[in-house]
């Protein structure tokens, strides 16, 4: 092989990359429906209403130990004063599970969302609806 057909094929390759890693990553958090799409950060009613009914759905709640600062007795800290303290608090996150099953010709799309709000899409098999 050449020097000048070894560099057209690397820049075959990386043009190639430059195309497929983009489009994989925000393929990550979205979904099409039909000839619109939806992404990370949309309601549960924006998703409903651009897809329609997901096939199966779940629901259930994780309990998440987070840090918050909050008032707090001041001190002094390396020639400043601070009024504030960091503590632990535990919260209820509500987790929905959506599932759509495109059809045999696509692969089924789960959609999670925390709080009302889409956070991740990842897809599974080929579906099986007609």
């Amino acid at each position: 092989m050449t020097k000048g057909s070894m560099l057209r094929r690397f820049y075959a390759l990386a043009a190639l990359a430059a195309v497929v890693l983009p489009s994989a990553s925000a393929r990550a958090d979205s979904m099409n429906c039909g000839d619109r799409l939806v992404t990370s950060g949309d309601t549960l009613y924006r998703v409903r209403s651009t897809c329609g009914e997901p096939d199966d759905a779940h629901q259930r709640i994780e309990y998440r130990t987070v840090r918050v600062r909050g008032p707090g007795a001041c001190v002094q800290e390396n020639g400043r004063v601070r009024c504030d303290k960091e503590v632990e608090q535990t919260i209820q996150v509500v987790i929905d599970e959506w599932v759509y099953d495109l059809g045999k010709n696509r692969f089924v799309e789960y959609l999670y969302f925390e709080q009302g709000r889409l956070v991740h899409v990842t897809e599974g098999s080929y579906g099986r609806k007609d």
